[in-house]
């Protein structure tokens, strides 16, 4: 198991790149290895309660890994900004789990801050994309 000492994210980008890398591995030390040693870190996957502290996202993600298939991730970037020891970045997730079509996109906004021990995940707040509208059946007269 790997600790936050032993572990310096220089970028906020290169957090977000462990932070799926640990997802596509279900590997929750690596997971929480981004995460900032806090208890006012957040995380809301999708459609579900807000969770607060390690303790509790530490749980959800070990409950993730156990009961999901291996799953790829093809990340779309939204937009990245960065104003001094904070950043936030939106993406979108297209996550296809083995053989399976993907899945509706995830929009996602994932926030870091820099800390001692480099930039760490404080925020991850995931929810299913709006299906677009369907087109109404035109009738001919």
């Amino acid at each position: 198991m790997a600790s936050m000492t032993e572990k310096r994210f220089q970028t906020p980008r290169e957090a977000e790149t462990a932070f799926y890398a640990a997802f596509i591995k279900r590997d929750v030390d690596a997971m929480m290895t981004v995460w900032a040693e806090s208890d006012d870190i957040s995380c809301i996957h999708p459609l579900g309660a807000i969770l607060t502290g390690r303790a509790a996202v530490r749980e959800s993600w070990e409950t993730i890994f156990r009961n999901s298939p291996e799953m790829q991730f093809m990340i779309t970037e939204r937009t990245r900004s960065q104003n001094g020891e904070v950043a936030v970045h939106v993406v979108e997730e297209h996550i296809r789990a083995r053989n399976e079509p993907p899945s509706a996109p995830m929009q996602v906004t994932n926030i870091y801050r820099l800390t001692e021990g480099g930039w760490r995940m404080i925020v991850h707040h995931a929810s299913p994309a709006s299906q677009p509208a369907k087109p109404e059946p035109k009738t001919l007269h």
